[in-house]
């Protein structure tokens, strides 16, 4: 009776090892028949050589640090069609890091685009229009705490993070750069 018991218990295994081998052929056969079929979600970030490209992709031109700001751009995406985000590094110093990201407001539901959470966002008032700002802790004890913002403008909305920066640089950056800017261009 033992020895027919492991029979079954192989024959059993030999069985489920052929079905899913079969399953496994049919599956690729599947996939390579629809090359379009997706499995999972679609990645909604779309990297852009340039911010002109991603502007041209989106629909509209994004608020971006002009060169003598003393950043440049590193990378560029569109995320989900209705946001431009920005990453710029600082010249000389490549640990401070900038990310700026543009949308309408008609096109999103929320109000913050700045994709941080658990922060304690204070509200300020500067140059006339309202911009909730956090203290971004550091990742580790030897980097310098980050900071970021977001605001909206006549229907846009905008949002800046900041790592391996002093406060007095970032509110400068945000208030005599980027909120003077917003204020006047959208």
């Amino acid at each position: 009776m033992h020895k027919k018991n492991q029979s079954k218990i192989q024959l059993r295994s030999l069985l489920a090892a052929a079905l899913l081998a079969t399953a496994g052929l049919t599956g690729t056969a599947q996939a390579s028949r629809h090359p379009d079929v997706m499995v999972g979600m679609p990645n909604p970030m779309v990297e852009y050589g340039s911010v002109r490209d991603a502007a041209r992709a989106a629909g509209f031109t994004p608020l971006y640090l002009p060169a003598l700001s003393g950043y440049h751009v590193s990378f560029v995406y569109v995320i989900d069609k209705t946001t431009i985000d920005i990453g710029y590094t600082r010249d000389g110093n490549t640990n401070t890091t900038l990310r700026l990201r543009t949308a309408r407001s008609s096109s999103l539901q929320a109000r913050d685009i700045s994709g941080i959470y658990s922060v304690e966002w204070k509200d300020k008032t500067l140059d006339d229009i309202p911009v909730a700002i956090a203290k971004v802790p550091a990742l580790s004890k030897e980097n310098r705490d980050g900071y970021a913002a977001h605001w909206s403008v006549d229907g846009w909305l905008f949002s800046v993070s900041a790592e391996q920066i002093a406060q007095p640089e970032f509110l400068h950056l945000l208030q005599d750069g980027l909120i003077d800017l917003s204020r006047h261009y959208y």
